[in-house]
């Protein structure tokens, strides 16, 4: 029997079930722009950069879903951005968009196409249908838009994109299984 005085401790706060799941993606977006300012060094050329800056913003989406996905990717590709060389002003509204699909696209997956089933298959699919709708089809477009990037540049990044979605779905697997991630994050989440 529920008790009617105990406050509800499971309030949705825009998108997010609760506080915690709030607080865990504003870690990873801080993350995701951590993890984008020191790949900045392994950038090739504006079209070819070696990051894993979406790994966070994936694992944001798997876990709580895909508004806080979004949001996360969103946010993470602003603050990026305003602390990058280019400064706000030099945030192309494709690129973001492309951040934000990423982590709605892992969102997605996890809690609406595959809601149910083993759970690296989840996380399996979850990855690669982020990587293949954010980075290589949305953030391609955008840089061939803004940039004028040669299309057999852009052709580069589908197989570089696979290779991250492979390595980031080894490496979530394995953040995944410990324990203490699982604790920590104290049932929040799948």
């Amino acid at each position: 029997m529920k008790n009617k005085n105990k406050p509800n401790s499971r309030v949705s706060i825009l998108g997010f079930s609760d506080l915690r799941s709030l607080c865990i993606s504003a870690l990873l977006c801080a993350a995701a722009v951590v993890i984008a300012y020191l790949c900045k060094f392994l950038t090739l050329n504006i079209s070819i950069r070696i990051t894993f800056e979406n790994m966070p913003i994936i694992l944001c989406g798997y876990l709580f879903g895909p508004i806080p996905g979004l949001l996360c990717g969103l946010c993470a590709d602003l603050v990026s951005t305003a602390v990058s060389q280019y400064g706000i002003g030099g945030l192309n509204p494709i690129l973001t968009l492309g951040a934000g699909a990423v982590g709605f696209t892992a969102g997605a997956v996890s809690h609406w196409i595959l809601k149910k089933g083993k759970e690296s298959i989840r996380l399996l699919v979850s990855v690669f249908a982020a990587h293949i709708i954010g980075n290589i089809i949305i953030k391609s477009f955008g840089l061939w838009l803004y940039y004028r990037s040669p299309l057999p540049v852009l052709a580069i990044r589908i197989p570089q994109y696979l290779a991250f979605a492979v390595i980031e779905f080894l490496l979530l697997s394995l953040i995944l299984r410990s324990r203490g991630i699982r604790k920590a994050l104290g049932g929040v989440g799948n």
